[in-house]
């Protein structure tokens, strides 16, 4: 009987369960995305473009947001103080540019509310020790990282918590993987009995997918990627060419998981209105369209020295 009675009792109270499963959407301080994405713990974004379109830069923005503190001394940064993580697959991270964002936000707080104290001092020492960075140079390398992530993770949980994975990158290694062929048989071995020991593209996106689906169930997160864009010829061409046109061109199991993508354009010329520090120029200005059913608008911004701008006609 007692069996029975400790099989009927309740796991957890109707408030555990809320708290378990309604989370605040994460933001990323990075305004046109905030607004058109919703994101919380399952969600991949994807983030994709040509080269120079402002992929990295939105993943340092959104690096930044997680790192600022909330507040320190009476000021307020506007930060999330939490451990920040990025993989970086194509080695171009730079390091510079974080700590610029960073302290160009810092100074930006303390003028706008007037306080400023030698004690304020470590601020940006204490956001970088909060960012730690992780660099593949293979996908071998990428699936040994995600295989480690987890106990990382659970170590960064319990130190600030962490709720957004940052990936530069993702078809980093894609022509490598696709030159690869899978090892011939033995004589007399059929190659349909042998075991899939080669990293091929099929098999590595994957891997990935899989890694990464256990690692945002097991920990909640949400995961922000970027992708380097193949153009199709429309969109380069003129006269009512789909400007959005791009060829997708990785494996079916990495499309599967992806539930937002954003497309990334950089665009000659800048026609808008924005309060740029003195002395800075903008010969150019990007845009930004959701690809998802629904959403039909387009964001226009621009990159200052410490945040990303939206532009008003």
């Amino acid at each position: 009987m007692a069996e029975y009675a400790s099989f009927l009792e309740p796991d957890e109270t109707a408030y555990d369960l809320f708290a378990r499963i309604v989370v605040d959407p994460t933001r990323t301080g990075i305004p046109f995305l905030d607004q058109a994405i919703f994101l919380r713990p399952g969600h991949v974004v994807e983030l994709v473009g040509p080269s120079g379109c402002g992929k990295s830069e939105i993943l340092i923005q959104a690096a930044a947001s997680c790192i600022l503190p909330k507040e320190v001394n009476g000021v307020l940064y506007g930060g999330r103080e939490e451990n920040s993580l990025l993989l970086d697959l194509d080695s171009k991270f730079d390091a510079l540019r974080l700590i610029q964002v960073l302290d160009a936000k810092i100074q930006a707080a303390q003028q706008a509310q007037q306080r400023h104290t030698p004690q304020d001092s470590h601020v940006l020492e204490d956001c970088l020790q909060r960012f730690h960075l992780m660099q593949c140079h293979s996908s071998f390398q990428l699936l040994a990282a995600l295989k480690v992530m987890k106990p990382v993770l659970t170590s960064l949980q319990s130190k600030g918590g962490v709720s957004l994975l940052l990936v530069d990158n993702v078809a980093a290694f894609y022509w490598v993987d696709k030159a690869i062929r899978p090892a011939a048989p033995a004589p007399g071995q059929n190659r349909h009995n042998m075991p899939e020991t080669t990293l091929t593209l099929q098999s590595v996106h994957a891997a990935v997918a899989a890694e990464l689906q256990a690692i945002m169930q097991h920990h909640r997160l949400a995961v922000l990627v970027t992708k380097h864009a193949v153009l199709s010829a429309s969109n380069q061409g003129a006269g009512g060419a789909d400007l959005w046109a791009h060829r997708e061109f990785l494996p079916q199991t990495w499309h599967d998981i992806v539930t937002h993508r954003m497309m990334l354009r950089c665009i000659p010329g800048f026609p808008y209105r924005a309060r740029l520090p003195t002395g800075q120029q903008q010969p150019y200005h990007f845009q930004a369209k959701l690809l998802d059913e629904g959403h039909s608008s387009v964001a226009n911004f621009l990159i200052t020295n410490g945040s990303i701008e939206m532009c008003q006609t």
